[in-house]
């Protein structure tokens, strides 16, 4: 009877994972030549052109295939919403026969006519935004060669903080008005490139992430593992990434894998460059163990790495952070920036194996000559040399004798003046196309070629 028991139970264990095998699918979208979701089912010969729709049909463990094409979400409102474990695979062609990222160009590319819709939401959440209580989708998920580019909906100043050869002029922070490609009038979303809120295994692979004005990343774990692997990450502001828990003080059960990204171009919050710890590329947050390697991290409006978020003693001990394999370079305040005095304390590569806050440490450099070689022609070079020449002034405007200000001293009242600020350049657009021109630019670091 025993032997029966245990028989009948190891059939069922193997239905069981025959079922749940059985049970993930493979759906198809296709922008170009998909059907809406009325006709379309989702195969190969009749995909889904929306991929808002897709998902929304998708069930946990399924695998959405994206053909070329730029996806806006329904009624191109300018965001997608991922709110179950599900992967999603760009890069192929229509009839999905071929897959190549960089040649099928799978895109969250908005223009200014989604802003009013997407005021609330990033390019792509995973999880639903803005709600305290609100999905969260649990399982595995891959986002493996999605291009999210926010530089075609963001507001940008006609002439002011302009380089000569850049694009554009400096970023506007709303509310205040820009223009984008002869749109005027031009008030950005405020909002990640990509954010999450998710429990079990995520994964980020072969992704771009160019022109965010508010964090390329930015995630709330619930005790989750999260790999970061060979992205770009190209003119961000904020941070490039941000991650933190969402566990109870002392549980570190958020693991991160940060490695082989290239993150260049991180800007402040505002063009002042008066945020501690934001203009960075990697944010180590409190209550989730972080391993940073094999990245190239520069040209940073502040840091390369900002670790400036402290916990109590007891936790500060059991906190992994590590930082090991990286190459550095032009990072305007360090290469990470730590707590100490009223702007931080500034370290540099070569300094990292004596600061206790990394228990990894080993082979940081600032990038060699002949790895920065791999960068030639491929960096847009008007953009480099207006980011290494960028500067910010003052000047004001006092007359203390003047009538208003007699007048004002008369009346027990503030002297007043005015206040003039000049900013030579401060995270314009960048050009998409030059962006990916730095995969596989440096071998062994940074983001390498995409295996498709």
């Amino acid at each position: 009877m025993k032997k029966m028991k245990k028989v009948l139970f190891l059939a069922s264990a193997i239905l069981l994972i025959a079922a749940a095998t059985a049970a993930a699918a493979d759906l198809y979208v296709s922008v170009e030549t998909g059907e809406s979701f009325r006709s379309a089912d989702g195969s190969k010969a009749k995909p889904y052109k929306d991929l808002q729709a897709a998902l929304d049909k998708a069930a946990d463990g399924d695998t959405i295939h994206i053909a070329k094409g730029n996806y806006l979400g329904t009624s191109d409102r300018g965001y997608i919403e991922v709110l179950k474990a599900v992967s999603l695979k760009g890069g192929y062609t229509t009839d999905f026969s071929k897959r190549d990222v960089l040649a099928n160009r799978t895109t969250i590319q908005p223009t200014p006519a989604s802003n009013g819709t997407a005021g609330a939401y990033a390019l792509l959440n995973l999880g639903k935004k803005g709600t305290v209580n609100g999905v969260k989708p649990a399982g595995e998920m891959i986002i493996d060669g999605i291009i999210l580019d926010k530089g075609n909906s963001l507001g940008y100043h006609a002439t002011n903080g302009k380089p000569a050869g850049v694009a554009t002029g400096m970023l506007v922070i709303p509310p205040a008005k820009g223009e984008n490609n002869g749109t005027k009038d031009v008030i950005g979303t405020v909002q990640p490139t990509l954010w999450f809120d998710v429990t079990g295994k995520l994964t980020i692979q072969n992704c771009v992430f160019v022109n965010g004005n508010q964090y390329a990343i930015m995630g709330n774990a619930n005790g989750a593992t999260i790999k970061i692997i060979n992205n770009l990450f190209i003119n961000n502001t904020y941070a490039a990434v941000q991650i933190s828990s969402r566990l109870a003080t002392g549980n570190y059960g958020n693991t991160v894998d940060f490695s082989y990204n290239t993150v260049l171009f991180n800007w402040n919050r505002t063009a002042d460059n008066q945020d501690l710890g934001l203009g960075t590329g990697y944010r180590f947050m409190t209550g989730v163990n972080t391993d940073v390697h094999h990245n190239i991290i520069g040209l940073s409006h502040r840091a390369g790495l900002d670790r400036t978020r402290t916990e109590t003693p007891a936790n500060e001990t059991k906190r992994k952070t590590g930082a090991e394999d990286n190459y550095f370079f032009l990072n305007k305040m360090g290469d990470i920036e730590l707590p100490g005095g009223g702007m931080g304390t500034r370290v540099w590569a070569k300094n990292f194996e004596e600061r206790e806050e990394l228990y990894k440490y080993d082979r940081n450099e600032e990038l060699t000559t002949a790895a920065a070689g791999g960068f030639k022609g491929k960096l847009n070079a008007p953009y480099l040399e207006g980011f290494l020449n960028a500067t910010y002034t003052e000047t004001t405007d006092y007359d203390a004798n003047s009538s208003a200000n007699n007048f004002r001293r008369a009346m027990g009242l503030n002297q007043s003046g005015s206040m003039t600020t000049k900013v030579s350049m401060y995270a314009n657009r960048y050009p998409l196309d030059d962006a990916l021109k730095l995969f596989g630019a440096v071998s062994g670091k940074g983001a390498q070629a995409i295996k498709n």
